[in-house]
């Protein structure tokens, strides 16, 4: 919560609750607004959160209660409008990152309340830390997705653009495009192509793939992925609503969110780990599945 302090006066809360219980009580012992059952912003180890309110950041306190935080403001003017801008980064694994803002208007003296737990699909932006897929398991990637001399090959956060290149240069595929939102990466991908001269073949753009609309990768035929479960969640339903029946994607551990892959798995790399491969493929609307039979 935010407490804000009016002019000439004692402290007087406005709240703000990180994903309080109901009936749960503010730390004063004030019963604050209830949201969402059992959500917290500060959830259990390992992960981790950043928070930032008018671009100052906030330590996190030796203890959380319920979820939620005590944050005192300087004195207010009775009577004024404030609006504070608030900023977290959810990190729930060691490479992916969550952005979430907010922006809560208040006057010293009113209780408000503000849920930083809750997804908002249309603000919140996932950046996820790029690691490299080694060359025999894009081998395998590709041979799961029955990848063909004629197909278009896109990889939504693609690093530097091994999964483009490897199939493009050993001629099982035909084109590629790459997207990632780093623009370091997109720097080293560009010159990785450069130096595979798969220029005319492959086309790698900076941008957020969650921006992705159904005309930018309407020419797509596979995809290849390796990204974190929080950005499959969030991506699986922009591909199914891109992606022409036929396409296929197949994924490198991580899933789709609720979309479940028809095919999933195990390969034991070149060096002896073992490597979880996912597949899905768009399906024809017009092809009617037969019903299994009973058997009797």
């Amino acid at each position: 919560m935010i407490s804000s302090r009016r002019c000439n006066d004692d402290a007087i809360e406005a709240i703000l609750l990180y994903g309080v219980r109901p009936d749960a009580a503010c730390n004063d012992g004030r019963s604050g607004k209830a949201i969402d059952n059992n959500q917290n912003l500060i959830p259990k180890q390992p992960t981790e959160t950043e928070l930032t309110i008018e671009g100052k950041k906030v330590e996190p306190p030796d203890s959380v209660k319920d979820g939620q935080r005590l944050i005192e403001t300087p004195p207010l003017e009775l009577g004024k409008t404030y609006a504070y801008k608030v900023s977290v980064v959810i990190i729930p694994n060691n490479y992916t990152k969550i952005f979430r803002n907010r922006e809560i208007t208040f006057k010293a003296g009113e209780n408000v309340t503000l849920d930083m737990t809750k997804e908002d699909k249309a603000t919140d932006k996932i950046e996820v830390r790029w690691v490299p897929t080694p060359d025999d398991i894009v081998d395998k990637m590709c041979e799961l997705g029955k990848i063909q001399k004629t197909d278009v090959v896109y990889d939504f956060g693609c690093g530097d653009a091994v999964m483009l290149i490897r199939p493009i240069k050993t001629g099982k595929a035909d084109k590629g495009v790459g997207i990632d939102i780093d623009p370091k990466m997109v720097a080293i991908a560009k010159e990785k192509v450069k130096e595979a001269d798969l220029e005319k073949k492959i086309i790698i753009k900076q941008g957020d793939i969650l921006d992705v609309k159904p005309q930018d990768c309407a020419d797509a035929t596979l995809v290849l992925l390796y990204i974190g479960d929080d950005l499959g969640a969030r991506l699986g339903p922009v591909l199914q609503k891109s992606l022409k029946p036929g396409a296929r994607i197949v994924s490198h551990r991580f899933t789709l969110g609720d979309w479940k892959p028809e095919k999933t798995i195990e390969v034991i790399g070149v060096d002896g780990d073992s490597y979880t491969l996912h597949l899905w493929t768009i399906p024809d609307p017009k092809k009617k599945t037969e019903p299994k039979k009973s058997g009797k």
